[in-house]
């Protein structure tokens, strides 16, 4: 073998290395880290589908702190406050969950006149899964003192 075979062999090395560099590169962009530990809900791509940067790819519920949405009488206001307990029974499990109210809505619907409150599920959620439906349950409102 001649001395200028041997150097084009060696640049022949040099430029699969640098090619497999490049691969490797790319293939780190192709890993998907969520910011939380969920539930993949949806593939929004299929396999091999060409997606730019930025574009959704997967649709992932965080389900470590379930959220229950209500419509309640907005004439509840007067009691009802973020941190006030209530139960929620779920039709898909025939059970009772303890619930917290989280937020109270931003808008009172005029026709209806209610509110949607959010509240999360304080106490054990086995086995719930994100859209499961069911009616809140709401002790006494307070009496009023005249």
């Amino acid at each position: 073998m001649s001395p200028l075979e041997l150097e084009m062999a060696a640049a022949e090395v040099a430029k699969a290395k640098a090619d497999i560099a490049l691969m490797g590169a790319v293939l780190q962009k192709c890993t998907i880290a969520a910011p939380f530990s969920g539930r993949v809900a949806e593939r929004l791509v299929q396999r091999y589908q060409y997606v730019k940067a930025g574009d959704p790819i997967l649709d992932i519920l965080d389900d470590s702190q379930l959220e229950v949405t209500a419509l309640v009488p907005s004439s509840w206001l007067t009691w009802l406050k973020p941190g006030s307990e209530f139960k929620v029974f779920l039709e898909e499990t025939q059970r009772e969950y303890q619930t917290k109210v989280k937020m109270l809505g931003a808008r009172i619907d005029p026709v209806s006149q209610s509110i949607k409150i959010t509240g999360v599920i304080t106490g054990k959620s086995d086995g719930l899964l994100a859209g499961m439906s069911g009616r809140a349950i709401f002790a006494a409102a307070p009496a009023k003192h005249d």
